[in-house]
């Protein structure tokens, strides 16, 4: 994948992204905007999950979505890692 294009859904559109444990917009756009070599991501046409830490070592869960014929990824909602995440996330760096 390329650079990923996204934005946040505005007030006067529906659904609104859920941002839960304390997470705002800036911390979506660092895990979003980080180099693609630092992220992991899964995939399919409509959905793209994405996880990378944030400057303050923090694991973030980002997930998008898009409709058949757009090349922009909206934020649906966006989380701390769990614990079971987190070790995901080590095992799959530690291969590359």
């Amino acid at each position: 994948m390329s650079a990923l294009l996204w934005r946040m859904p505005q007030p006067y559109e529906g659904p609104q992204a859920t941002l839960r444990d304390g997470l705002n917009v800036a911390d979506v756009a660092e895990v979003l905007n980080r180099d693609e070599r630092l992220q992991l991501r899964a995939h399919n046409d409509l959905l793209l999950l994405v996880a990378a830490e944030t400057d303050a070592g923090v694991l973030v869960r980002v997930l998008l979505v898009r409709n058949d014929d757009s090349f922009v990824w909206w934020v649906r909602s966006a989380r701390a890692a769990s614990v079971t995440d987190r070790e995901h996330w080590k095992n799959r760096r530690d291969q590359r």
